[in-house]
C-alpha cells in the first residue's frame, strides 16, 4: 500500500510539474513586470506633464476606475475626462503610483499590481497631499498590457483642501 500511495504521489507532483512547466518562466514574467511598471511609469510622466493621452495610454476602453473618494468611471474617455478635469485645476501638480508588487496569473494573460499612491496640489493656502492604496487589474492583450480595472482608496489627507 504504501508503494502505491508514492507512486500516485509522484505521478502527481509530474503532473503539476508539467503544467507548471506549460506556465510562463521566470523570464517572461520579468519581461511582463517589467512591462507593467514601465507602462506605469510612463502613465505617472502623462500625469506629471498634464498630457491626457500619454496619461491613459495604458487603459483598456472598458476599464473600471474607483477612484479614491468612492466615485468611479467606465471607460477610457471616461477616464481622460477625469485627467482632463484635474488637469484644468491649476493647483493641481500630479498623482503618482507606486507599484510595491506585481504578480501575474499562471497563464500568464492577467496581472495584479498593489501599490501606493500620492496626489498633490499646490495653492496659496498651501500644499494638499492626498495618499493611500491602489490595485490594477491589468490583462494581456494583442496590444500589450492594458489596465482593465484600478481601485483606489484614499487613507490620508495633509493640507487645506482636506475634510474634516
Amino acid at each position: 500500500m504504501r508503494g502505491m500511495e508514492l507512486a500516485a504521489f509522484a505521478l502527481g507532483l509530474a503532473c503539476c510539474v508539467g503544467a507548471a512547466a506549460q506556465g510562463p518562466g521566470a523570464a517572461a514574467v520579468a519581461s511582463d513586470v517589467r512591462a507593467i511598471r514601465d507602462l506605469r511609469a510612463a502613465s505617472n510622466q502623462g500625469i506629471a506633464a498634464h498630457s491626457v493621452a500619454q496619461a491613459v495610454a495604458p487603459f483598456a476602453e472598458d476599464a473600471v476606475f474607483v477612484f479614491g473618494g468612492g466615485g468611479s468611471a467606465v471607460g477610457r474617455k471616461a477616464m481622460a475626462a477625469a485627467f482632463a478635469s484635474d488637469f484644468a485645476d491649476p493647483a493641481f501638480l500630479t498623482y503618482v503610483r507606486a507599484p510595491a508588487r506585481i504578480s501575474l496569473s499562471d497563464t500568464g494573460a492577467r496581472a495584479v499590481e498593489q501599490g501606493t499612491w500620492t496626489g498633490l496640489w499646490r495653492e496659496a493656502a498651501g500644499e494638499t497631499r492626498y495618499s493611500g492604496d491602489y490595485t490594477a487589474n491589468w490583462a494581456h492583450t494583442p496590444n500589450g498590457w492594458r489596465v482593465r480595472g484600478e481601485l483606489y482608496v484614499t487613507l490620508r489627507c495633509e493640507g487645506p483642501r482636506c475634510g474634516p
